[in-house]
């Protein structure tokens, strides 16, 4: 079983709804742990990381994925490089002898959310209508607003064949190969 650990249920819809769509996996395959929060996830402490220490006969492996978020935001451990380095700790500070990977949800820039990566695979039409958007828009906007506001609703779905996806798809085919 795979072991799939996250911030929350934003990402977990997301994530079930992309192994549905890319991958023959039953849902017995995986389980998926919600954080609460990016913060939560970097607590050695954590309830959850008892359940899964508990829970290491069953599991094979495990996956972690958080989003990069704003490297400007002050709360701690924000932007790609600083959530890579703190992932890698995480990883070595849990020991829990199987594999343990990690996927940072960002836009092409690395920076961002969830959202940020699932708008970067947008057309480039679509894209200059956010910014345009954003631009006459007399509030500040972010793309987790965004993406609420606009994409959520799916009546434009997000094209899995996108190069984008390529890097998540590729370490979910391997993480899921050998899984019984």
């Amino acid at each position: 079983m795979v072991e799939i650990i996250v911030e929350g249920t934003t990402d977990a819809e997301f994530l079930k709804d992309f192994i549905d769509s890319n991958f023959n996996i039953t849902r017995e395959k995986y389980e998926f742990k919600l954080f609460n929060g990016k913060d939560n996830i970097f607590k050695l402490n954590h309830k959850y990381y008892d359940e899964i220490e508990e829970e290491l006969k069953i599991i094979d492996t495990i996956i972690i994925f958080v989003d990069a978020d704003d490297p400007n935001d002050p709360s701690p451990i924000r932007g790609y490089e600083e959530t890579e380095s703190a992932l890698k700790m995480l990883i070595k500070d849990l020991d829990f002898k199987i594999p343990i990977d990690y996927y940072i949800f960002c836009d092409e820039n690395k920076e961002g959310y969830l959202e940020s990566f699932l708008l970067s695979v947008l057309d480039d039409t679509q894209k200059e209508c956010i910014e345009k958007f954003k631009e006459c828009y007399e509030y500040n906007t972010t793309d987790k607003w965004i993406y609420k506001d606009f994409y959520k609703q799916r009546k434009h779905p997000f094209d899995y064949s996108h190069p984008n996806f390529n890097e998540l798809k590729t370490k979910l085919k391997n993480l899921f190969e050998g899984i019984e």
